[in-house]
């Protein structure tokens, strides 16, 4: 069993929140977190986005600069970057060769391995500063071991309501256990239950607290297609704004958003028929991809393809997706607890042509067969597409 293989066997852990394990395997690695200049980002929707466009930036600017995001598309090396580039098999090999006695004694979860991972890639190689992403709430997840100079909160909406809460309010209270005391925090536009809990939260620690404030005043295009990617990059750069210890001009924020790339959010796979991909799973961000395909005013049949995680909620939305799409195939992805096709379906009513594929790549080529070369087609629903998105158009993920 190689490096990555003994990584992916350990995904049996589950999720396990808390931050005790975290510290126990950080002290194994000799705290790589401490001194080391950190922005967390946390929210429910956008947070890979805010991410990207910020490590894209500080890159632009001449720094070196480390990029922690989750979950991969193909590769767990996408997960961990440097300047664009994922950490080579041969770091990996050399992380789990010099801690894995640790890594079984601690009970570390996959994911908890990964943050201890990146963080003691990014000391190794002396970055500059490093972007991390969250990677479920905030207030028990292990990124936040860290010590950043800054934290980001997304869009706050309802998903993973059976860990973090039912209702926006619990939700945003779990993200804003990312506040660090005195550290600023800089917040996307809120709903108002989910804004008094973050002022609440950011008070009690003495930390300022500040606000999009919604208005279109980027001077630039955004490289990452869709409206709610404006917002997304007013909020990095508002970021950027309230940082004292790193030169950031201003050409270089405007080719940082000018040349950022993420994939797998409305991304262009192919132009002719149209193809997009996005990894939209909770409402809101399908709400948001929806209104996205649209101003494409795509001219002839559409042909959607969604795989979901079990427990997503889609009923809500499943009407528009119905006006919007002549076919849909509902697919499953391997593992991750995928929702079964057949479970998938009963969402839709029978006014469209609904078929069931288990197996995404089938999946993709059966719409293909039906795309007109005027129409589209959207992939979305799960990260765990990027498999059967990579394979069948030969296209990577792992340089941005």
């Amino acid at each position: 069993m190689n490096s990555i293989q003994y990584l992916l066997s350990i995904e049996t852990r589950g999720i396990k929140l808390g931050i005790q394990r975290t510290r126990e395997i950080m002290d194994a690695c000799e705290n790589p977190q401490i001194g080391l200049p950190s922005i967390q980002v946390a929210g429910t929707n956008g947070k890979g986005s805010v991410c990207a466009m910020l490590s894209n930036i500080f890159k632009s600017a001449g720094y070196k600069t480390g990029l922690f995001t989750s979950p991969h598309l193909v590769t767990v090396n996408e997960r961990i970057r440097i300047n664009g580039l994922p950490i080579s098999n041969e770091e990996i090999d050399l992380f789990i060769q010099t801690y894995k006695t640790d890594i079984e004694k601690t009970e570390v979860t996959f994911f908890e391995t990964i943050t201890a991972m990146a963080l003691w890639y990014f000391n190794k190689e002396n970055v500059d500063i490093c972007i991390l992403e969250t990677g479920l709430g905030g207030r028990l997840d292990s990124v936040s071991i860290c010590e950043p100079i800054a934290t980001v909160i997304t869009p706050i909406s309802l998903d993973h309501l059976e860990i973090l809460g039912e209702t926006l309010p619990e939700i945003a209270f779990e993200k804003a256990g990312i506040i660090k005391r005195g550290v600023i925090c800089i917040s996307a536009q809120q709903d108002s239950s989910a804004t008094k809990v973050l002022i609440k939260e950011a008070n009690k620690k003495g930390s300022p607290i500040y606000f999009i404030n919604g208005e279109n005043s980027l001077e630039c295009a955004v490289n990452i297609p869709g409206e709610f990617q404006r917002e997304n990059a007013q909020l990095a750069v508002l970021t950027l704004d309230h940082l004292n210890n790193f030169d950031i001009p201003k050409t270089a924020v405007l080719n940082g958003l000018q040349t950022v790339q993420w994939f797998g959010r409305n991304q262009l796979i192919q132009k002719n028929p149209l193809v997009i991909f996005d990894v939209a799973h909770n409402i809101e961000s399908m709400r948001s991809f929806l209104k996205y395909y649209n101003s494409l005013n795509v001219s002839e049949d559409s042909v959607l393809i969604i795989a979901l995680q079990e427990r997503k909620q889609i009923q809500a939305l499943s009407c528009i997706f119905q006006i919007t799409f002549k076919y849909i195939i509902c697919t499953e992805t391997t593992g991750h607890h995928p929702m079964p096709a057949d479970v998938l379906k009963k969402n839709f009513d029978n006014s469209s042509y609904i078929k069931t594929i288990q197996n995404p790549e089938k999946a993709i080529q059966y719409g293909l067969k039906k795309l007109t070369s005027h129409g589209g087609m959207a992939i979305i629903g799960s990260h765990y597409l990027g498999p059967a998105v990579s394979k069948i158009f030969k296209i990577y993920f792992d340089r941005c």
